[in-house]
């Protein structure tokens, strides 16, 4: 067996040999997925394998199920919600640091084929989902030597909102810089607006590295003038915390 599938959140434990993934001819997906990584380095990547939430559906899910935990043989594991896992993501046919376009919507695949686009061969199995926005960085769901699915029933939480080194109705001078804190920084993205709009996964974002590769490029807000600041933060493994709001004055 090559893959196993057991939780709370199946109806009975399923185990899977590579053969059986394959003969799933209804689930059987191709996609060239659009990947950031906390570099952040920005590329595509092609993968062929069936479609996880077919493969989930056909192992006997539970309307119960709340989150899925995906193990590797060398012990990495990552978390994701169910709307993680069954919500819209996306891969972009145009997609650098200097912007991204050409959305389309791809389900998360167990490949079994995968490599460089135009150049996928036969490789161990290997989860791969798509984007919620241009930024997100995907590559920490690509689980490589994936044998163990757990389907959890346990409520995955929200993450906690950001907080900002200006609070909310301060009275600053030009120039001030704000910048956003969270205590688990390195494991999401903070997405925020400048001009009291929405802030969504397509918004800026204010973490664009990790503290353990570039954190130069995480630099504060230049406030030059009064703004309605609004942000959010989302990774795998819990729901997007609420928005935020911090009206910043500038006298």
């Amino acid at each position: 067996m090559i893959l196993t599938i057991f939780g709370d959140g199946v109806s009975s434990g399923s185990a899977w040999t590579l053969a059986d993934l394959q003969a799933l001819s209804g689930g059987y997906r191709e996609y060239v997925y659009s990947t950031t990584n906390n570099w952040p380095n920005y590329g595509f990547i092609e993968a062929h394998g069936v479609s996880l939430p077919y493969l989930l559906q056909s192992a006997g899910l539970l309307g119960s199920a709340a989150g899925f935990r995906l193990t590797a043989t060398d012990g990495y594991y990552i978390t994701v919600t169910f709307d993680q896992m069954f919500g819209a993501r996306f891969a972009y046919s145009e997609h650098s640091s200097a912007g991204s376009g050409g959305a389309s919507r791809v389900e998360p695949v167990v490949a079994w084929e995968w490599g460089d686009e135009g150049r996928v061969k036969p490789e161990n199995i290997r989860s791969f989902f798509g984007q919620s926005g241009p930024n997100e960085v995907n590559t920490l769901a690509f689980v490589q030597n994936l044998c163990q699915i757990e389907v959890l029933t346990v409520s995955p939480g929200v993450w906690a909102a950001p907080g900002s080194s200006v609070d909310d109705g301060s009275e600053v001078p030009f120039g001030t810089e704000l910048s956003f804190t969270h205590e688990q920084m390195d494991n999401l993205r903070i997405y925020y607006t400048l001009d009291g709009s929405e802030p969504g996964y397509d918004s800026r974002v204010y973490n664009v590295s990790a503290s353990y590769f570039q954190p130069q490029l995480i630099k504060p807000i230049f406030i030059s003038e009064s703004v309605t600041v609004k942000a959010f933060a989302a990774g795998y493994g819990r729901d997007p915390s609420p928005v935020v709001t911090f009206v910043i004055t500038v006298v």
